[in-house]
């Protein structure tokens, strides 16, 4: 499974990728990170930021497009064999930006109005009952903290601090 992060990688694309591959691998799954620059110094932080390939890996089954829901955030000269080979298989969109266009080929769309991709990535994995690896958790912690400014912004809900208590408690 690709993960793929636009062209603008933020706490919350970088975050939500590494967490989806936390719980997509103990899942039995293989998982590549994609993200066609190079991942900005103030994320580097982020454990598992140098696991973020520039590259398309040349067999996969599926993308999981995280933390953009248009098109135009991409570069598609940059991404190696650009869209052309990610259309070949289902592409799933998981976003919190509902004012975008819309990814043209994503088979699914999942775009909720909370206050980061990875409140979104939470909600999926507990209705489906994913496993939350301690390392996914701490991820999804992070990119919602960076997304809702820490917990203060205006999209910031209930909810939010609600799947945040149940990170810090998993």
């Amino acid at each position: 499974i690709v993960v793929l992060q636009a062209d603008n990688p933020d706490g919350d694309s970088l975050g939500s990728a590494l967490a989806l591959e936390a719980i997509l691998s103990e899942m039995g799954k293989q998982v590549s990170l994609v993200c066609a620059i190079d991942m900005p110094a103030h994320l580097k932080y982020l454990s598992g930021w140098d696991r973020v390939m520039k590259q398309v890996p040349a067999s996969f089954d599926a993308t999981i497009i995280v933390d953009t829901s248009t098109e135009t955030l991409f570069d598609v000269g940059k991404l190696d064999r650009g869209f052309e080979w990610i259309k070949t298989k289902p592409v799933i969109v998981i976003d919190h930006h509902t004012e975008s266009s819309g990814i043209s080929f994503a088979t699914v769309s999942m775009v909720e109005p909370v206050v980061a991709t990875s409140e979104l990535i939470h909600m999926i994995a507990t209705q489906l009952e994913w496993p939350l690896p301690v390392d996914a958790c701490e991820m999804l912690a992070v990119s919602i903290m960076s997304d809702s400014l820490g917990l203060t912004t205006s999209s910031t809900t209930p909810s939010s601090f609600r799947v945040m208590g149940d990170l810090v408690e998993r």
